[in-house]
């Protein structure tokens, strides 16, 4: 009995020994594990923010040209969201954990999705800036249409004004009175296409709008899904990461196991010791 108690002795030592040598990795590992969520945090904070400007109510209410400049300063800005992504895949290629571990953690997942989202926002951002680029180019060329009819309304009005009214001759009188009138009916048609073209610029507007709500939309939706999956899988800034306490776990487990078994061998009679078989799989 003694010899098997002074094997079991050596061998759970041994054990301490592997663990005392892992230990250093494991803490290694948790460090990576941290560094990596921070710079997650980081790309997840940039995101959220760019979302909370692309679905800022301000921005409904601001014309089509001020709507533009705003959709271009934060594409410009967006460009900032690279380098995150870049640290974000330095740090899950730096972790130092088996990859079959890497590849199967969720946080590696969301890792993924988050980068896939920063890619979709910076492309919903072109798209919009597009569609406000063609809205801009088309009421400039709609102002432009107004301003030559006002200049036509304008000059019609000088006309009827600036000549005098011939009253010495019945038919100057009358001509002039069938000119006044067509420059009236003129005007009137000048009116109406200012009209028409004041309803062509709102509906412009509105359309413009409307097609970038969709894309904001549909991009925030799938932004707040990845976001909210990210909140449940990043721990708390003191909690270790699931595979660092896996792994831990393992170690531990098996020198308790080995504890126990050296107390259950120390403390049985020499009859009910039993064949004892041990595996260590480390």
């Amino acid at each position: 009995m003694s010899q098997q108690v002074l094997e079991l002795g050596r061998r759970t030592e041994e054990l301490q020994q592997v663990i005392k040598m892992r230990l250093p990795n494991l803490q290694d590992a948790a460090k990576d594990m941290k560094k990596f969520e921070v710079e997650l945090r980081v790309l997840q904070a940039a995101l959220e923010q760019a979302q909370a400007t692309m679905t800022s109510p301000e921005l409904g209410r601001l014309s089509l040209k001020e709507q533009l400049s705003h959709r271009q300063h934060l594409l410009s800005e967006m460009e900032s969201l690279k380098p995150k992504v870049h640290a974000v895949q330095v740090c899950q290629s730096a972790l130092r954990i088996p990859e079959e571990v890497v590849t199967s953690l969720p946080i590696c997942h969301s890792a993924l999705r988050l980068q896939e989202e920063a890619s979709r926002l910076q492309h919903t951002a072109i798209q919009q800036c597009n569609i406000m680029q063609e809205a801009v180019v088309q009421y400039e060329q709609y102002e432009q249409e107004m301003k030559h009819l006002q200049q036509m309304i304008e000059s019609a009005h000088r006309e009827i004004q600036d000549k005098p009214i011939a009253t010495s001759n019945i038919q100057e009188l009358q001509d002039q009175i069938s000119h006044h009138e067509e420059l009236a009916q003129k005007i009137k048609g000048y009116q109406e296409q200012i009209a028409s073209l004041n309803s062509k610029c709102k509906m412009l507007t509105m359309k413009a709008k409307h097609a970038t709500m969709l894309l904001t939309v549909t991009e925030v939706e799938g932004l707040s899904e990845g976001m909210e999956e990210l909140d449940s899988e990043l721990l708390p800034a003191h909690a270790a990461h699931p595979s660092v306490v896996m792994v831990s776990a393992a170690l531990l487990s098996g020198l308790l196991i080995g504890a126990a078994c050296f107390c259950i061998i120390a403390t049985r009679p020499r009859r009910e010791l039993p064949q004892l078989v041990f595996v260590f799989c480390f």
